[in-house]
């Protein structure tokens, strides 16, 4: 599914910068919940076939913290680096602005709380439920975006919220994606049955609520999680592989036309999240073996995790120059593909195959 998590990761880069071939894709709440879909699918598929057993979980927590936060952290240096110069030589602070403009309004503890945030990723999540009042004091609210000066302000890789919802779902995955396939189904209902009750009893019907709580998103983890059970049905049958790729190819059409089809958006996306669901056991038969399908695939994470960075910088120049704004998605489209081959090849790579080594002697 290399291909498919490829293109989610492109969807989220243009919908944080400018349309290209004159579409904007399916936007970042389509994206981010269908990576919170496949992930619930890998995390099923490692934790039944990989880490089975006593003692595993800790493996497997451990896993993945290799996976992520490292590359994470050289992600948070360079966001850092750049704001530094940013600020020294070109008088753009970047991710640093609202530290520098709101220094002497802030508590220590409160930049303690942003700095902590910033390095151990979880509750970065909970900052965009967050706003800083005329003293900045920090205040939850429930429509913090009606408002200017927000905790999520403070992060330095601001897109890293969702690897905070990630991760609180592979803490609780050992205990959910082995369960009998009726209490997973029951389990994926009551998150179905909270999140519509809580949207309309309480109007929460608008972001943040809509893709960054992580009571709302736990139905997808789990609907991921049984379509791997689906999975195991079909990899012992003889299943032709042009299904996998002629769902893929569909999926796809969808997500670069998403906002060309004509209708509501609840019903949009749940026509598309229950084809997404239908078709990921197939996509992965078609592409498990598929090596450049694979290569294509590692990029996703680091597309996702540097991108921002390319377009804080470049977005005020095709901003002030809007005889060019044309082009501003394809370029950094382009470049975050560039940048991420060099990230996945200079850093990924090598703490991969660190990753794999002490995982193995764990």
């Amino acid at each position: 599914m290399g291909i498919l998590r490829f293109i989610l990761a492109i969807a989220v880069v243009v919908y944080h910068s400018y349309k290209i071939f004159g579409l904007r894709m399916c936007g970042g709440q389509v994206a981010v919940e269908s990576f919170y879909m496949i992930s619930g699918f890998y995390m099923a598929l490692i934790l039944n076939e990989k880490y089975i057993g006593k003692g595993n979980y800790f493996k497997f927590i451990y896993s993945r913290f290799l996976r992520i936060f490292p590359t994470y952290w050289i992600m948070l240096i360079l966001a850092i680096l750049l704001s530094i110069i940013g600020y020294l030589f070109f008088n753009k602070p970047y991710y640093l602005a609202r530290y520098i403009s709101y220094y002497s309004c802030l508590s220590w503890y409160q930049i303690l709380w942003f700095s902590i945030e910033n390095l151990i990723i979880i509750g970065q999540d909970v900052l965009y439920f967050t706003k800083l009042n005329e003293v900045c004091e920090l205040q939850f609210v429930y429509n913090p975006l009606s408002f200017k000066h927000n905790g999520f302000n403070y992060l330095f890789v601001p897109q890293a919220w969702t690897v905070s919802i990630e991760l609180m779902f592979y803490i609780i995955a050992p205990f959910i994606v082995n369960k009998h396939f009726k209490w997973q189904f029951m389990l994926f209902l009551a998150a179905l049955l909270f999140r519509i009750l809580m949207v309309r009893l309480n109007y929460l019907n608008f972001d943040p609520w809509t893709y960054r709580f992580f009571p709302f998103e736990l139905m997808f983890f789990i609907g991921g999680s049984i379509s791997y059970q689906a999975f195991c049905f079909y990899k012992t049958k003889m299943i032709n592989k042009n299904i996998g790729n002629s769902l893929l190819l569909i999926l796809v059409f969808i997500l670069f036309f998403y906002e060309e089809i004509s209708l509501s958006l609840i019903t949009k996306n749940g026509i598309f999240f229950f084809i997404l669901f239908l078709s990921i056991p197939f996509v992965f038969l078609s592409f498990q073996d598929n090596r450049v399908d694979r290569q294509i695939g590692e990029l996703s994470f680091a597309i996702y995790i540097s991108h921002h960075a390319l377009v804080s910088v470049l977005r005020p120049y095709f901003f002030a120059n809007t005889n060019y704004i044309w082009c501003y998605g394809y370029v950094i489209v382009l470049s975050s593909i560039i940048l991420a081959i060099i990230f996945n090849y200079v850093i990924i790579r090598p703490l991969e195959v660190y990753r794999q080594k002490k995982v193995e002697y764990f």
